[in-house]
């Protein structure tokens, strides 16, 4: 067919895919898995591409957008489209594209029996940059048409286009799955071409409740199936669409509209009346003239209304183009002009013309048999409803009973008062399901009061009346007020029984009163005639999943069997979730499997929620995706829900992401889930695109959600905008509230979460536990005991075990050991279940105050041990010394198949640099990329780099920082600093000085660091400089001390007067003072005389003071820990020489006091950095003989310690730990503290004569040597520089 088209004509535009069909038709009924006789056609389809050709040979041009690949089945449909002249500008073709397939099977009968559809093209390269390229075309179009094919994106774009110059768009769904789509462009659509199945589920999508179910058309009448339909169809007018052509298959077509008009056309200077669309015009019109059309007055008159088109008798050879054609037919009456009604009469003329051809499209249309036909179906039509607004909205009587049972206008209140009020100035009679109606839509909008003084008014009530008004106060959560009128009630049914005992169920603490109700409802089978149905078994089912109880669920199982309420998709999906929720994942999905034809889209929603709860997220998975066209908002939501709480985030995400590209309405659950998601991953820019969707959906107003996107901006630091958000949504709602407290709690701003605190009226253990975590991570722990006092004077309730995590935390953080044992003891006392947390948090106080035996006895205690006990347990030997522990215990931990985490390797690398072992501290920083894919951490450089300044290895230190791959931050750059020190290179010390000031600039504690480094080189020019720029740059916070007494803990700093009893502490500090100097030399010869005045004794004392510092300076240059040999090599050797001395010149030492004095002055200066030939010594004649007798002397000193700690120590029993012992060690380190404490005067006194005797004694020794020229001994005397920096250490 050719025909010119005219210069600036408007041209309708279709947007959808180009699809080859392969048909394949039997010739005999088949039969299962074998092959059968009959013919195979390549037919030229596509729904888009069948209404555009359909259009086309009905005089109608379209411009066609779809995509096509440079294949067998691309070329042959863009060869036909080309013969046909029509605009190809609009295809586009790629050799990325694969053309889109579809295979149909054909039964004798020329239905569809099965088919594979392959069009993933359409979605991926009709995108909305390809559609913009044609914004000018769909501009001047007179109609748009887009099929569900496209990508939701791809479709939010066509109609958005069109809306700007307010273009009629024509929305074909394709198919149920893809019909959901139309959710996010309902606004945009004129008109609609569903069957009954798409209808349903457009609908559903749609709403927030699923309320629509699947209807089987054969078995009503066409007036039947338009009321059973009718409640749909309202939905989809009341969300936008204009006018709904709903084809019902061989029963024709619904024409349904709301407030439009049944003359409805586009504007005439668009259309197009030349040609055969001219010719198909003036036929038309004047066979099928509107105003013949029966009762055409009343529908322009009305607010709903629905005409009943008939189907046309045909031959029927192939029904494959059949709803393409009648779609094609009608817009291609549009475009000619005609009117709506007109159009769908030639629609179903050019239907019937389809399904009598052997293809999709006819070949050509007989212009007068299309007029014939058509005008046969104008005149058939027939008005199956029409109704005023008053009508519509407020039917009462009759008219109210036979409504369907969704009047969506009713569930706005303003509008049910304004017609309530006409009605009864009509004087209408109100009936009793009126009043019901009435109470039921203000207990919905939260006027209870209203609601029961409808009720108290009403002259008479029925039972539904009760029913009504008890539901009202069990949804208000009133439930005793709905138990006084269930019990005032004077006849009650099964539904009031099962309203009551659902109330009882979905509410917290009534357990008890739903158990009791259920024996009532057996008592009343006999007298009120009550059975026991399938609801009231369900609900009795889900409480005893909310209590947890097997053994209820299971006797409801039996009882279910035996009355045969089992037998239903509700039953089974029940079934499932209780045996899921009580542990009993086996039995859950057994029942599952029997379900057989029973489970349906519940029963596999609660199999995937139990897959999700199982952890089995792959299984959950694979079941949803079985039958995906099934899935709707509940199946999304729950595997969204899954994944994001077994730590999927990202995936969570995507699939909130393809959850809308499938055309499935996000609610208030699914944003719930992906604001969670969104917290846990701290990401703000996908938290402020779901809250734009939010906003989008109309959903800001949940109190869940809201506070979901406080807690995100809480999360990512937007205190600000989480303020914003919680002003907006009420300073009432407890969740914003709460998010708010921990989100103030993060930031370490107590002051703002204490407020709001201290404005809830009732306070759950999220927001005290909030509270205490903020307290804890601001290092505030007098206001976490402080509020523990208060948690137990408010609270009848225990403490949970985050509470006492956090209190355990506060005394790790203090060292309180005292008050970590009483925690620890309230939790024995009151039975508190010990979980892992639990546990890991008493190891980690225990060791951080000092007494690692208990957290030693308590790792042994736990029953189930995770990586954090192990971690935890592990850190604290470290920090106390036991190196070999560590490392015994990180076997053990692989051994129990445990995988170590970062935090595991902090704690071997710290035991490694403690130790000086570089080789095993490199060989487990490489075992975590190499063994475990555990990628290294700032902790865990800090830590090598530690390790190779303590074992003199600098250059390796070097060498490794040049190749870290993160960004240097204080403390990696600390700790190279200090390897500095360690090796005395001020030079490396300079250059990392600038970068270290530029991270952490205001930490005085930097500025320290880099002054001794100076000061150690004896370059106090350096050393000022650094001081000089720390002076007005920062501040540097002074050091404290604390004792706990009297259940208050007192703190001090130096010169600290601010203390409410400092006057009497500075009175007994003095009076201690002055009873110090009184004392003057006894406490020296305490320290520094022998044990006893017996020679045997004095000379045992002695030997043990030359065995132990030659031993431990052994082990000291073996370590090569440099600090250690200048303490332990000198050391021994002049005190070994003084105790000689005092051996055989006892009684002329003992009237020189100020002997003692000079001993000690002399040990110290011997223990100067100055040890080098001290070294060549040691390396010459005591190594070899220390390696020879290692071994005994291992156990001669093991023997000296143990015998040591037998008489200095004794056991302390602690009432109430009796698992509890004081380590020896403990006593000792107590005992040395008091006596060095007792002899400070001493101390003192010697720091003082030390700095007197310095000049002298070195003058002497030079002297000695040479009294000319004198060449100086580093092993004695030392350099000028090491002197320099022994006068300014004593100075410090």
């Amino acid at each position: 067919m050719e025909r010119r088209r005219k210069d600036g004509e408007a041209e309708p535009v279709v947007i959808g895919g180009m699809v080859l069909d392969i048909q394949a038709t039997s010739s005999i009924p088949p039969h299962p898995r074998t092959t059968c006789p009959g013919k195979v056609h390549y037919v030229r389809g596509g729904v888009a591409r069948n209404i555009a050709e359909c259009m086309w040979k009905l005089g109608a041009d379209p411009f066609m957008i779809s995509a096509l690949g440079f294949d067998m089945a691309g070329n042959l449909l863009l060869e036909h489209w080309k013969s046909a002249k029509l605009p190809t500008e609009g295809i586009r073709k790629h050799e990325d594209i694969k053309t889109p397939t579809v295979c149909h099977i054909l039964d004798v009968t020329g239905e569809v029996a099965a088919g594979v559809a392959s069009v993933e093209a359409v979605e991926m390269f009709l995108t909305p940059e390809w559609i913009q390229k044609f914004k000018h075309k769909i501009h001047s179009a007179p109609i748009l048409m887009v099929d569900a094919n496209l990508s939701p994106p791809a479709l939010e774009a066509s109609c958005q286009i069109a809306a700007e110059s307010d273009i009629p768009v024509w929305f074909e769904p394709v198919s149920v799955a893809k019909s959901k789509r139309i959710v996010p462009v309902v606004k945009y659509i004129t008109f609609a071409s569903p069957n009954e199945d798409e209808l349903i589920a457009m609908a559903n999508a749609l709403s927030s409740d699923n309320m629509f179910h699947p209807i089987e058309k054969n078995k009503y009448s066409t007036d039947a199936l338009f009321q059973k339909l009718k409640p749909a169809i309202w939905l989809l007018l009341e969300k936008g669409v204009k006018i709904l052509v709903l084809t019902i298959g061989s029963d024709g077509v619904i024409l349904c509209s709301k407030g439009e008009p049944s003359s409805w056309r586009i504007v005439p200077e668009k259309a197009k009346k030349h040609g055969f669309s001219g010719q198909l015009f003036e036929d038309v019109t004047s066979r099928c003239p509107s105003n013949q059309f029966p009762n055409a007055k009343i529908l322009e008159r009305s607010h709903f209304w629905a005409v009943h088109f008939p189907a046309l008798p045909a031959s029927v050879v192939r029904l494959t183009g059949a709803g393409d054609c009648l779609v094609g037919g009608m817009l291609a009456s549009l475009c000619a002009g005609l009117d709506v009604m007109q159009s769908v009469a030639i629609g179903i003329a050019a239907a019937k013309a389809s399904v009598e051809a052997d293809s999709n499209v006819p070949s050509q249309f007989s212009l007068a048999t299309i007029a014939g036909d058509a005008r046969t179906v104008y005149s058939a039509a027939r008005i199956l409803s029409h109704q005023s607004k008053l009508q519509w909205a407020l039917p009462y009587g009759l008219n109210f009973a036979k409504s369907p049972k969704c009047i969506v206008l009713m569930r706005y209140l303003k509008d049910s008062l304004v017609f309530h009020v006409q009605a009864l100035k009509a004087g209408f009679t109100q009936s009793i399901i009126t009043y019901n109606k009435l109470i039921h839509l203000h207990s919905k909008q939260g006027l209870i009061h209203e609601a029961q003084k409808l009720f108290d008014e009403m002259p008479e009530r029925n039972v539904f009346t009760w029913n009504t008004i008890i539901s009202s106060y069990i949804k208000s959560q009133n439930l005793t007020q709905a138990r006084a009128l269930f019990d005032a009630a004077p006849k009650k049914d099964l539904v009031t029984y099962n309203s009551m005992l659902s109330g009882y169920v979905s509410a917290d603490g009534y357990e008890t009163h739903a158990l009791e109700l259920f024996n009532d409802m057996q008592t009343a089978r006999d007298d009120d005639n009550i059975k026991i149905d399938e609801f009231t078994v369900t609900t009795m089912l889900n409480l005893s999943a909310k209590l947890s109880k097997l053994s209820y669920g299971t006797q409801l199982h039996c009882f279910m069997v035996k009355t045969g309420n089992a037998e239903t998709g509700f039953a089974v999906s029940s079934l499932i979730d209780m045996y899921s929720k009580c542990g009993c994942f086996k039995q859950a999905f057994r029942v599952f499997k029997d379900g057989g034809e029973l489970v349906d889209l519940v029963s596999k929603n609660a199999m995937v929620a139990a897959f999700c709860r199982e952890g089995e997220m792959e299984m959950a998975l694979e079941l949803f995706w079985k039958e995906p066209e099934l899935n709707d908002a509940v199946s999304w939501n729950t595997l969204i829900s899954g994944f994001q709480q077994h730590g999927f985030v990202e995936e969570s995400l995507k699939l909130f992401v393809t959850m809308g590209q499938n055309g499935i309405r996000w609610n208030e659950h699914t944003f719930t889930s992906v604001l969670s998601a969104c917290s846990i991953l701290k990401n703000l820019n996908a938290g402020k695109e779901v809250h734009a969707w939010v906003l989008k959906n109309g959903l800001i107003s949940n109190p869940y959600v809201s506070s979901g996107i406080v807690d995100v901006y809480c999360k990512c630091g937007k205190m600000k905008y989480a303020e914003f958000m919680h002003q907006g949504s009420g300073r009432s709602n407890s969740f914003s509230v709460t998010s708010m407290i921990v989100g103030y709690s993060s930031q370490y701003n107590m002051v703002e979460a204490r407020k709001l605190f201290d404005l809830l009226a009732e306070k759950n253990s999220v927001v005290w536990t909030a509270l205490f975590s903020g307290y804890l991570k601001s290092q505030n722990c007098d206001a976490v005991f402080q509020l523990l006092g208060e948690f137990w004077d408010n609270e009848a309730t225990i403490p949970d075990a985050l509470i006492l995590m956090n209190v355990l935390g506060a005394c790790a953080l203090q060292a309180a050991l005292d008050q970590g044992k009483q925690t620890h003891g309230y939790m024995l006392r009151v039975g508190i279940e010990m979980d892992e947390k639990l546990f890991s948090a008493i190891i980690d106080m225990y060791s951080k105050c000092g007494n690692i035996s208990y957290a030693e006895k308590m790792f042994r205690k736990a029953n189930v041990k995770d990586s954090v006990i192990y971690n935890v347990t592990m850190a604290g030997y470290a920090h106390h010394g036991h190196e070999s522990k560590v490392f015994q215990l990180f076997e053990e931990m692989l051994e129990q198949g445990i995988k170590p985490d970062v935090v595991t390797f902090i704690a071997l690398l710290s035991a490694c640099r403690h130790c000086g072992l570089v080789e095993l501290g490199e060989k487990y920083f490489n075992s975590m990329t190499e063994s475990y894919k555990i990628l290294p951490e700032s902790d865990h450089y800090t830590c090598m780099i530690d390790l190779y300044g303590r074992a003199n290895q600098l250059e390796k230190a070097v060498a490794f920082m040049k190749v870290i791959p993160v960004k240097k931050d204080a403390a990696i750059m600390g700790a190279f600093l200090n390897a500095c020190r360690l090796n005395k290179n001020a030079e490396l010390a300079r250059e990392a000085e600038e970068k270290l000031l530029e991270i952490e600039g205001d930490n005085g504690a930097r500025y320290v660091q880099l002054a001794n480094i100076y000061a150690a080189e004896g370059n106090w020019e350096e050393m000022g400089r650094i001081r000089k720029e720390m002076r007005g740059k920062v501040k540097k916070f002074a050091g404290c001390s604390w004792v706990f007494v009297d259940n208050e803990v007192n703190t001090f700093i130096s010169s600290d007067r601010s203390h409410s009893k400092a006057e009497a502490i500075y009175a007994i500090l003095g009076c201690l003072t002055r009873k110090l100097h009184e004392t003057g030399e006894v406490g020296l010869r305490l320290l520094f005389s022998p044990i006893s005045s017996n020679i045997v004794v004095r000379t045992a004392c002695c030997t043990v003071g030359t065995v132990i510092p030659v031993y431990s300076t052994f082990k000291a240059i073996e370590n090569k820990d440099q600090d250690e040999q200048q303490k332990w090599l000198l050391y021994w050797t002049v005190y070994g020489s003084f105790s000689v001395a005092e051996v055989f010149a006892d009684k002329i030492l003992s009237w020189f006091p100020l002997y003692y004095h000079a001993k000690f002055a002399f040990l110290v200066w011997l223990q100067l950095p100055s040890a080098n030939g001290a070294k060549q010594l040691y390396a010459s004649h005591l190594r070899p003989f220390l390696l020879r007798h290692q071994a005994r002397l291992d156990q001669i000193l093991e023997f000296i310690y143990s015998q040591l700690v037998t008489i200095c120590c004794f056991d302390v029993p602690l009432a109430g730990y009796e698992f509890l012992v004081v380590e020896r060690s403990d006593r000792l380190v107590e005992l040395q503290s008091k006596f060095i404490s007792a002899h400070r005067a001493e101390i003192r006194f010697a720091r003082a004569l030390f700095v007197k005797l310095m000049a002298s004694v070195n003058q002497i020794a030079r002297n000695l040597i040479d009294p000319v020229q004198r060449q100086p001994n580093h092993a004695i005397e030392g350099s000028r520089e090491v002197d320099s920096d022994a006068l300014s250490d004593c100075e410090d």
